[in-house]
């Protein structure tokens, strides 16, 4: 008869080392498996990641921006009318309401993302001015230096604008502000302006600068002494007008103190630039308004 001999205390505890750390097949076999499962279905989390970081930008802006997810999208209360969106860098834009021509090229498929981004977007997607470029832009045309320039919203309650975003200059000791345009107001929040470009466009006229009246130009047909600049005995005040002979007369409107010191004092603009400026409107009708009877007589004759 073979008797067992018994295991020692360290021969057990070495035999419940070893089933610890060899598992048996079966428990070996439901471990490869759920590691299987979980290569093979990522969770939802996880999948959405993986898109993210695979989706290629429609556009890379020349400031090296990546814009996604650019669409257009009829409106819920108004099927008619259609909006415009896109992100750029992950930020969603502010929708754009789009114009009937476009709606019918977005949905022939004729306009690109470059196209409407240019269109409704473009200050995200024009070159920006660096820190350095936009702090040394100072000086205006003429030679002047601006000594502040901010953007503020107005805070006062009881003005006109509350809430609205401002220009505020200052240049010597003239002091100027008014309301932005929207155009504005994104070329600065975008960096492709600076201070200079901007106290120039919205304060040139106070400025006296040659640069306000550039941009205005008598229309074909109609000569400088056709201007007629007088002053109203009565108020004290210049008027401007333009004689157009068989086409008729504008009527007379007042030029403001400083478009009179521009024409008169600073001599920085001329009398068909601000016949431009005041009567671009009634000129054009009356240039439009005789167009055929004009053709006609030439016919007769």
């Amino acid at each position: 008869m073979v008797t067992k001999k018994k295991k020692t205390v360290k021969q057990q505890e070495a035999e419940q080392t070893a089933t610890k750390e060899q598992p048996t097949e079966k428990t070996a076999s439901v471990k490869t498996e759920e590691k299987s499962n979980l290569k093979s279905e990522p969770s939802k989390e996880e999948k959405e990641t993986v898109q993210k970081e695979h989706r290629e930008p429609q556009m890379i802006t020349v400031n090296g921006g990546k814009v996604t997810h650019a669409h257009a999208f009829p409106s819920k209360d108004k099927p008619e009318d259609w909006y415009y969106t896109a992100r750029l860098d992950g930020v969603q834009l502010h929708s754009m309401k789009m114009s009937k021509e476009d709606v019918t090229a977005y949905q022939k498929k004729e306009v690109s993302v470059e196209n409407m981004m240019e269109k409704y977007y473009p200050t995200k997607v024009a070159k920006q001015v660096t820190p350095e470029q936009f702090k040394a832009d100072r000086q205006l045309s003429d030679g002047r230096t601006i000594d502040k320039m901010n953007v503020y919203k107005e805070k006062d309650e009881t003005k006109q604008n509350f809430g609205k975003y401002k220009l505020y200059a200052q240049v010597g000791e003239q002091k100027m502000s008014q309301l932005m345009s929207w155009k504005d107001l994104n070329a600065y929040f975008d960096r492709i302006t600076t201070p200079a470009k901007l106290v120039e466009k919205n304060f040139g006229e106070r400025l006296h600068l040659a640069s306000a009246y550039e941009k205005y130009t008598l229309p074909e047909g109609i000569k400088m002494s056709d201007v007629r600049v007088s002053k109203d005995k009565q108020n004290g005040k210049w008027n401007i007008s333009v004689n157009m002979g068989e086409l008729g007369k504008t009527d007379k409107k007042a030029l403001s103190f400083d478009d009179g010191y521009a024409l008169f004092s600073a001599k920085m603009a001329d009398r068909g630039q601000l016949a431009v400026k005041y009567l671009t409107n009634e000129m054009s009708s009356l240039l439009n308004h005789h167009p055929t009877e004009t053709q006609n007589r030439g016919l007769k004759v």
